[in-house]
């Protein structure tokens, strides 16, 4: 591709300007349109590249034909840079083009993305009225309250109090330990725990 180029030149810097002639400005255009030609055929055979290097950058958030339609454009930059006498082969190349401008753009979305993302509504909700999380919390606190008076309603007398004192449910005293709760209902700490 390169050398169709430097050929289309040379022909071009050998034009005389005054009176072009017409069989070089064909070979000229063929010459262009080969260039053309074959860059087509190497992005084509690219593309699948483009999308495996997309797959691996890609977010949830991300729109992956956005990803991809970027990484098409890396594709063509690099195919215009590419240069065969540094040793290295196309692909690689190319991969690491495309990855540089992910690494390059995908930080950027971000920060457009993040810029716009606080709705009216959102801070709202952020500055929510203290009273109502006191309040929520306290409809909480009552909810448990009733469903542990349920379940304590289940056990006997005897396994109700030990409850009670062990964790002060009873809001009088602070929670007793076992060897407590043992003394106080003439047993072992251990009969406790069971």
């Amino acid at each position: 591709m390169n050398y169709l180029k430097f050929k289309a030149r040379v022909l071009r810097d050998g034009l005389n300007a005054s009176d072009p002639a017409v069989g070089v400005m064909d070979e000229i255009d063929s010459l262009y349109q080969r260039v053309v030609d074959v860059k087509n055929r190497i992005v084509q055979a690219n593309l699948r590249l483009v999308v495996s290097i997309a797959k691996r950058h890609m977010k949830s958030s991300d729109d992956f034909f956005s990803l991809v339609s970027d990484g098409n454009m890396s594709l063509f930059r690099a195919v215009e840079k590419f240069d065969y006498s540094r040793g290295n082969k196309f692909s690689t190349y190319a991969s690491w083009a495309i990855m540089k401008n992910f690494a390059r753009s995908i930080p950027d979305e971000f920060k457009h993305k993040d810029r716009f993302r606080t709705t009216g509504e959102e801070l709202f909700m952020a500055h929510e009225d203290s009273r109502s999380d006191h309040f929520a919390a306290e409809i909480a606190q009552k909810t448990r309250e009733k469903q542990i008076n349920r379940i304590l309603h289940r056990l006997d007398q005897r396994e109700q109090q030990i409850i009670i004192r062990r964790f002060g449910l009873d809001h009088k005293q602070e929670p007793l330990t076992l060897k407590e709760v043992g003394a106080e209902m003439g047993v072992t700490k251990e009969r406790i725990r069971q």
